[in-house]
């Protein structure tokens, strides 16, 4: 061992002299830990969501719902809030903090792809991840359960438009029948003409049909007198569509007459009330309402049931990946690393300044 103290040893003895120098730099880097920290902007969790949904039993109009952008939409829904709150735990989270962007990638008939990022900061590294979780598990839930919002959402959507065209339909169907109230008028045969212009046109088309098999039925118990039994029946057999035995062609045939004679009487008790001239301008007008919205009524009920078969042939896929950025010192690490940082470099800094500058250096000492 040489006589003279090493350099090293010489700067331990120096620093054990001065250790109470370091004292007032960890109260400083305590402070600059928890500033640097409150700056930082805390940690930010994001997670990637690749999103594909396709509907394999396809009708029209039935998988519009089923959107990339449905799926989105279902972030913001109250009832996914209340879920993903309650998977984290605390009743007084501020859902707000989450941020939720989209990228579609495709969208057409029967597929949907996009993708989905959401991202939350927070001070702590931990308590970000943890709100991340809590979102991408909710949602994945929501979006791939049968039962999950993402198909429930669409469906009672379809329900309640339904129920509204119901609605308006009977409201506008109560103010028809208040305006045609003691004039005589088949309400159910107006309304229900099924896209017809004019409700008399099919009690035209009836009339004019019964009086072709009237005429045929006439003309043919004009000739049977003078056939013989046989060709009588056949016929009588020929004009009701149904066998006629011999000697019974006379008979079938007058009961024909008589038949069509009387549905025909009462085609013309119906027609006048049916004639839409009747009616004013007002009440004509309250009749082509009504027939719209029965026709916007029974669309919905059709869509209401296409989305039922569209939600229960849906398969819904995802894959999440995770990344993470910023707000290291704001970790519990970061901030004692910072702390121990300013400690031990402007402490050692000082001790050997004030050594230095020292008039108590013993000589030989450099």
């Amino acid at each position: 061992m040489p006589s003279e103290t090493s350099g090293l040893q010489r700067d331990i003895q120096v620093i054990r002299r001065r250790w109470w120098v370091f004292i007032p730099f960890a109260v400083l880097g305590l402070l600059a830990a928890l500033a640097i920290g409150a700056v930082s902007g805390g940690s930010t969790a994001v997670a990637t969501m690749t999103l594909d949904t396709t509907v394999h039993d396809l009708v029209v109009g039935g998988d519009r719902g089923l959107r990339i952008f449905e799926a989105q939409a279902m972030t913001a829904d109250p009832a996914f809030k209340e879920k993903v709150i309650a998977a984290i735990g605390e009743p007084d989270f501020d859902y707000a903090r989450f941020s939720v962007s989209l990228f579609p990638i495709s969208v057409g008939d029967g597929i949907s792809r996009g993708t989905l990022t959401v991202s939350i900061s927070d001070p702590e590294k931990a308590k970000a991840e943890r709100y991340r979780k809590a979102f991408v598990d909710v949602f994945t839930a929501e979006y791939t359960k049968p039962d999950g919002l993402f198909r429930t959402r669409f469906v009672d959507r379809r329900r309640e438009v339904a129920a509204n065209a119901e609605a308006d339909y009977q409201a506008a169907f109560q103010r028809l029948a208040q305006a045609t109230a003691g004039k005589g008028v088949d309400l159910a045969a107006l309304v229900e003409t099924r896209g017809e212009a004019n409700p008399l046109v099919f009690v035209t088309q009836q009339r004019v049909e019964l009086e072709r098999q009237l005429a045929e039925a006439k003309g043919a118990l004009a000739a049977v007198p003078g056939a013989s039994p046989e060709a009588a029946a056949a016929v009588a057999s020929a004009v009701i569509g149904q066998p006629v035995q011999s000697g019974q062609a006379v008979a079938v045939l007058s009961a024909r007459v008589a038949a069509l004679e009387a549905a025909l009487r009462e085609y013309s008790q119906l027609a006048p009330a049916l004639p839409e001239q009747q009616l004013d301008a007002a009440t004509q007008a309250l009749l082509n309402e009504v027939r719209g919205l029965r026709q916007v009524r029974d669309t919905a009920y059709v869509n209401l049931g296409n989305a039922q078969i569209a939600v229960r042939s849906a398969e819904s896929r995802i894959e999440t990946s995770y990344s993470f950025s910023g707000g290291l010192t704001g970790s519990l690490a970061g901030r004692v690393a910072v702390a121990l940082a300013v400690t031990v470099i402007f402490g050692l800094a000082a001790i050997f300044a004030l050594e230095w500058l020292s008039p108590s250096r013993r000589p030989g000492e450099g």
